[in-house]
């Protein structure tokens, strides 16, 4: 069986939830079967990233692209000017005519039986191209995730922002979701959102696996007080939920525990997250690392605060699987079949996230009993293995069917107006 897969970039470094859960699903799904990869690749700074997506699959086709750097001066122009687009930004930027003519190219000379497009700006670029059957990788739903950042921001010029956003993005992703044969979503949260707002009945989903072979508990004694959040800092959902945190909840705990200590290990903190670290006593901000293992290790609790989000989050059951205890609001750990007060804690307000925090520092023998639990339920039910086999029996009888079941391929998918 010859698929085409289709990523925004190469897999490594994995340094993203998404692209950990891209990298263990299809490197594990590659040795199983026939995968001939595609996605956008700086030359320079993505030649191991390059490299190594050569090695793991049976052929790769990097496309050369040098992406704005967050944050900076070309970034903000980039983005003001989208504005004027029908799609929105972070898709806009994908629509490049080079990269549908390789995919288009590829799954001709290769003869593939199916193209998989991971993530959503995959899939944009490929609307128009007559290969079936054709699956997207749903690892959120993109506009509901935007919609939430809408909610959440304080800012009036940032929310003018995120409306045209999640709005534009529910546009291109119904149209996505109802021409594409098949949507992998990574939860029955998510996949109830595309049944029931986009229409889809051909939607299945698979669980969010963790390599218990890399994270499992270290003898590293634990540094009382202290506490960690793990994420990409650059990702709008990890910086609203840690300055949440860090503004809200953390002088609650510090003020009870004195000996209290927050580590943030995530990279590419933006200027705000700095300055809003500076202010507060015993809080760290490490930028990217190599392992994320030794800081978690020491960690006596780990926090997940996220108030926006999708999907689901890798670095809860990662944590567990190290035997740390967790205590995340409802959106951080959506999606995740965890159970509040027994694998995990669960809390919304300011007040309750703290109060819940402080008695698991405070009380040795219920966060045992909580890292013990939870650590056995992730590596019982957790292994990529069962995630990889879920998504080969999807892919397997999708091709065996064959056909496409909802868009013809004389159909035209995406108008000019659409295009960026």
């Amino acid at each position: 069986m010859r698929i085409l897969l289709a990523t925004r970039g190469p897999l490594l470094p994995a340094d993203t939830g998404g692209k950990i859960r891209s990298l263990q699903t299809f490197s594990r799904l590659a040795k199983r079967l026939e995968i001939h990869a595609v996605s956008f690749a700086d030359p320079v700074r993505d030649q191991e990233g390059i490299a190594a997506m050569r090695e793991m699959f049976a052929s790769y086709t990097p496309i050369a692209w040098h992406e704005s750097e967050k944050y900076s001066l070309r970034f903000y122009l980039d983005l003001i000017a989208n504005q004027l687009s029908d799609l929105p930004y972070f898709i806009a930027k994908c629509c490049q005519p080079e990269f549908t003519e390789a995919v288009r190219t590829i799954a001709k000379r290769q003869a593939v039986d199916l193209l998989l497009c991971d993530f959503l700006q995959t899939a944009v670029p490929a609307l128009e191209l007559p290969i079936y059957p054709r699956i997207v990788f749903q690892h959120n739903v993109e506009y509901l995730l935007r919609k939430r950042q809408w909610q959440a921001e304080p800012s009036l010029l940032k929310k003018w922002l995120f409306a045209a956003e999640w709005k534009k993005t529910r546009r291109i992703e119904e149209r996505v979701c109802r021409s594409f044969d098949h949507i992998i979503a990574v939860s029955s949260e998510d996949r109830d959102v595309f049944e029931k707002e986009f229409g889809n009945r051909e939607v299945s989903t698979i669980p969010t696996g963790v390599d218990s072979s890399y994270f499992q508990p270290w003898e590293t004694p634990q540094r009382p007080g202290s506490l960690a959040f793990v994420g990409s800092m650059d990702w709008y959902p990890n910086e609203d939920g840690v300055i949440w945190f860090l503004q809200e909840v953390y002088p609650l705990i510090r003020a009870k525990v004195m000996a209290a200590s927050f580590k943030i290990i995530g990279r590419n903190p933006s200027p705000r997250l700095n300055a809003v670290v500076a202010s507060q006593p015993g809080v760290e901000l490490t930028g990217r690392v190599p392992d994320v293992r030794p800081f978690l290790a020491e960690a006596e609790v780990v926090v997940v605060p996220l108030r926006v989000g999708g999907g689901t989050r890798i670095k809860i059951p990662e944590a567990m699987a190290m035997g740390k205890a967790v205590v995340a609001t409802s959106i951080g750990a959506e999606g995740l079949p965890f159970r509040d007060g027994q694998e995990i804690r669960l809390a919304d307000s300011a007040k309750e996230f703290a109060e819940a925090v402080m008695e698991l520092l405070t009380e040795p023998r219920s966060r045992t009993e909580m890292e013990r639990a939870a650590c056995e339920c992730v590596r019982r039910e957790h292994g990529w293995d069962s995630v990889v086999d879920r998504l080969e029996e999807i892919l397997v009888t999708l091709k065996e069917r064959g056909d496409a079941s909802i868009v013809p391929a004389k159909e035209k998918l995406i108008p000019a107006s659409f295009r960026a």
